[in-house]
């Protein structure tokens, strides 16, 4: 039966290799969970030696902050270093206290020292001039780095007449026209500094921090703070695998092992982490008790989970075995016999309220539905191919009506122009259009139709070959966009209508005379860059209202300049963030390529373009350029 044979095949094979790896499990994984307790205290103590590097870095940012702004800028006075360093300090609530130690003579000819500093107090911020305390060139923080001519983070001390308290000092040169002239520094109270450390838990270890010569700057015992290293204690304690492994610490290396706590006296991990901006290095201390009940546990909990496991799944086949039945092989058939075309079959005889059942209802719609579908599809198809014909048919033409040959007219020059179109659709309602009126005039016209696809196309090749009609010799812009309108207004049952800009341009002078017909704007790029906006009057567009007077207005346009032609496509790209492009994104790529020849400003407005809208393009852009070259 198959029953027996699911369990034969599937049921056996499956116990024993579940024995087997719960047998190995439990004797061999134990390595595997150590592993995983390694890489994770690893992990773990990195993470907290980076999360001090990246304070001690804001710390001694701000005090490379202002030695770069005085090498820069001029030598602040008295009043305004302290505000910048006031200004840091409530920026930063790591930093303790900040000075700016200028050499002797280095701030003013008449002063040898002078030292403005401020701290934190309980209530505010003081400020005072340690050169009143003490003579601070003596101090490690001020010498050090002005003999090394590098920065330096010093080793823990008690700041006697400056801050008053326990703290680490981060010293920056300063130089002026590459001069020394003094040492910006950082402060870091070790209060602070032993309050977060304390808030660290790492299982039931506790944390240190030694500096570069090993001495502890953190330790949960407070004696060994400033008074005790990891040398001293490997000496005092006879451990010389501790030595080894401050040698270590204090390289800057990271790694995990096990010694003898000095202070319990039991097996335990070691696991350090340097930490780079000050060349410390943090460590966690965990007896070894703790890691092997915690690893216990888990090689515990996996055995379990493996068993409960194995039994819910051999239940899961006993029961699913006795489920099957013949149905299954009548489903095979009837799936060979669809796999072959037959889609006039139907499975019956089958009863029931069960998943068998379901799956032969669900077959027989399929074939039905695969029937119907195979059917419309075909129909569809055939529509589709024919539609997709016409319009490719359509576009075409539409392409052919407008001016594809660039530079249109090579040997001019007087001008330059260049222009393209990019239909949201097949066939596309915007379209641009120039020509010759006579030697020295030549008309240039935009324009964009209401809607889109082929009844926006129809009426713009309409408009085209109307507007070729009445721009001619002498006839001033507005007379021709009027002979235009009341063309159009007649029998628009549509209620067709398209915005258009119409300019006659002297190729010699650079003078244009221009109407608008509810158009954007044109917009003439300097070869600098700047720009300006043409202020046009926006009377109706056309095809609305036949009685409409049209204005006309004069511009110039200088040489090097480049008039810019655009339908509302452009600035009305939107990205799939809902986001428009907008006219000053577009006339600050303009202002930024003004001094790109014109094919080469159209490639890269057309690229952002993409890039902006990324596939999602729902209106018509349309991009026309005349410049004025002599």
């Amino acid at each position: 039966p198959l029953a027996r044979k699911l369990l034969l095949w599937i049921g056996l094979p499956l116990l024993l290799v579940y024995i087997i790896v719960i047998l190995f499990t439990y004797f061999w994984s134990g390595d595997n969970a150590l592993k995983q307790m390694k890489e994770y205290l690893f992990e773990l103590t990195s993470h907290h030696a980076c999360m001090l590097d990246g304070k001690f870095l804001k710390v001694s940012g701000a005090s490379i902050g202002i030695a770069d702004a005085i090498d820069k800028f001029s030598i602040p006075t008295k009043n305004e270093l302290y505000s910048l360093m006031k200004k840091k300090l409530s920026e930063n609530r790591n930093i303790y206290g900040m000075a700016t130690a200028f050499d002797p003579f280095a701030y003013n000819n008449k002063i040898k020292l002078f030292s403005p500093y401020v701290h934190r107090t309980d209530k505010e911020i003081q400020e005072f001039d340690l050169a009143e305390s003490y003579d601070y060139t003596l101090q490690d923080w001020f010498m050090i780095p002005k003999l090394l001519r590098t920065s330096y983070w010093g080793e823990p001390y008690f700041d006697e007449g400056g801050g008053n308290i326990l703290m680490a000092t981060y010293s920056q040169p300063m130089y002026k026209d590459g001069n020394f002239i003094g040492v910006s520094t950082a402060d870091i109270s070790l209060d602070d500094l032993e309050l977060e450390m304390s808030n660290i838990r790492i299982m039931a270890g506790y944390t240190f921090i030694i500096t570069r010569t090993g001495t502890f700057i953190y330790h949960p015992i407070k004696e060994y703070m400033m008074n005790e290293g990891i040398f001293s204690l490997a000496e005092e304690d006879e451990q010389p695998e501790l030595r080894a492994i401050g040698k270590k610490m204090i390289a800057g290396e990271q790694g995990i092992t096990t010694f003898r706590d000095v202070n319990t006296g039991e097996k335990s991990w070691l696991v350090y982490s340097p930490i780079p901006e000050c060349h410390w290095s943090f460590a966690a201390v965990i007896p070894e008790k703790e890691i092997m009940k915690t690893v216990n546990s888990m090689v515990l909990r996996q055995v379990s989970i493996m068993v409960i496991g194995l039994l819910i799944i051999m239940l899961v086949i006993l029961w699913a075995s006795f489920g099957i039945t013949k149905p299954i092989k009548r489903l095979l058939g009837f799936a060979d016999k669809i796999s072959k075309g037959d889609l006039d079959e139907k499975i019956t005889g089958i009863s029931g309220h069960d998943e068998i059942h379901e799956l032969v209802k669900a077959f027989n719609k399929m074939t039905y539905d695969l029937k119907h579908y195979i059917a419309d599809l075909t129909v569809a198809t055939k529509e589709k191919e024919s539609v997709e014909s016409e319009l490719r048919i359509a576009r075409q033409i539409q392409e052919s009506l407008l001016p594809r040959i660039f530079p249109p007219f090579p040997d001019a020059e007087e001008f330059d122009l260049y222009a393209r179109n990019i239909p949201a659709k097949e066939v596309a309602g915007d379209f641009f259009d120039f020509f010759m009126l006579d030697d020295e005039n030549i008309a240039v016209i935009i324009a964009d139709v209401s809607g889109k696809g082929i009844s926006a196309g129809l009426f713009m090749a309409v408009t085209r070959t109307l507007m070729k009609t009445v721009c001619v010799k002498d006839i001033p812009p507005a007379e021709a966009m009027k002979k235009a309108n009341i063309v159009l207004c007649q029998d628009n049952d549509a209620c067709m209508f398209t915005t258009l800009f119409l300019a006659i341009y002297n190729i010699k002078t650079g003078k244009m005379k221009w109407t608008n017909a509810g158009h954007d704007e044109p917009i003439i790029i300097s070869e600098d860059g700047s720009y300006r906006i043409l202020k046009t009057f926006k009377d109706i567009a056309l095809g609305i209202d036949e009685t409409c007077e049209y204005h006309e207005g004069e511009a110039q346009l200088e040489v090097g300049e480049v008039m810019v032609l655009y339908t509302d496509g452009v600035i009305e790209a939107t990205s799939p963030e809902k986001e428009l492009y907008g006219e000053e994104r577009f006339i600050k790529i303009l202002s930024k390529n003004a001094d790109k020849t014109l094919v080469e400003i159209l490639d890269v407005v057309t690229e952002d373009l993409d890039g902006f809208q990324k596939d999602n393009q729902f209106d018509d852009i349309t991009i026309l350029l005349l410049k004025r070259e002599k």
